[in-house]
């Protein structure tokens, strides 16, 4: 792991080709049926029972596709001056304008965006049957216009869509739709943890002074790693590096090592050490509940024990 970035472009790619929308016809009742319907100045749009609602002022200003799932994607929501502009200056349409899709991912796929670099994918939710949500988002500009003076004249509706976007269509989506909030960090911590935990062939071991460094073998780690990652963050932070014991997570063939501090009140403290002797300080907030990242370490750690003294 030499840093956060791994190659996205693929994804990107993927995101910004969308296939094209299905019929809107069809009856809201049936099973998988796309619909759209008029709802107290909003229009909502419906995708096999889920819901994206989007006030009448802004869907004037969209275009929104309702997808089949291809690749997992569900609702797809672009700027349609930015559409009918690229077409006018003969970019093409795919890709031109597109603010923000939701998309869904089982298990499987959830553990696989986990372990690599996310830019441009926001996990927000889960359903009852453990499925979760993907807020999609460009990482560059998809602003168009045919010349700088439109440009300058659209910049006011361009940020207002966008900053709707970003800040309110992931909580009426939860509202709307039943679901459970769920946030997955992706720092450079939480890829190591869930690579150490979804990735049966990456090496790693989990240390402390008590019995040194023991290697897993056909250990799930997963429990561990959920309640490391679920609804938190790890921050870095300037924050002066705490004293005392720590349990290591350290990845041999990577030259990379995460200690987890266990000093009273600094338990969610890690400290992250590069081959080259780098170090970071990272801070692990958890939105729910008192989780200690060291605990759940240690914990991590005892279960090994246990299954190498069996």
């Amino acid at each position: 792991m030499n840093g956060k970035k791994i190659a996205v472009s693929a994804m990107l790619a993927a995101l910004a080709a969308f296939a094209p929308a299905v019929s809107m016809a069809g009856n809201a009742g049936d099973a998988g049926a796309p619909c759209v319907c008029e709802k107290a100045a909003r229009r909502v749009y419906e995708r096999g029972g889920l819901r994206l609602s989007i006030p009448q002022a802004y869907d004037k200003l969209l275009v929104t596709d309702i997808l089949g799932e291809q690749g997992g994607t569900l609702f797809s929501v672009s700027e349609k001056a930015s559409i009918e502009a690229a077409k006018k200056l003969s970019y093409g349409s795919r890709g031109a304008g597109w603010i923000f899709s939701i998309g869904r991912v089982d298990e499987g796929r959830r553990r696989e965006l986990l372990c690599g670099d996310m830019s441009g994918a926001e996990i927000f939710a889960r359903d009852a049957n453990g499925q979760c949500y993907v807020y999609y988002h460009p990482t560059d500009v998809r602003y168009v216009r045919e010349n700088n003076e439109a440009m300058k004249r659209d910049q006011d509706q361009w940020t207002m869509l966008n900053e709707w976007a970003w800040g309110s269509v992931r909580e009426d989506f939860l509202k709307e739709n039943g679901l459970e909030t769920m946030v997955y960090d992706n720092s450079e911590v939480a890829i190591a943890i869930a690579r150490a935990a979804y990735k049966p062939d990456f090496r790693y071991t989990v240390s402390t002074t008590q019995y040194g460094p023991i290697e897993p073998k056909n250990f799930d780690a997963a429990p561990f790693a959920e309640r490391l990652l679920q609804n938190a963050v790890y921050e870095r932070t300037d924050a002066e590096t705490p004293d005392g014991e720590y349990v290591v997570l350290a990845f041999p063939d990577e030259g990379l090592r995460y200690d987890f501090f266990k000093l009273q009140d600094h338990e969610n403290y890690v400290r992250e050490v590069r081959q080259d002797g780098t170090e970071t300080l990272y801070k692990a907030i958890f939105f729910y509940g008192s989780a200690r990242a060291s605990v759940v370490m240690q914990e991590w750690y005892d279960a090994l024990v246990a299954q190498k003294n069996q």
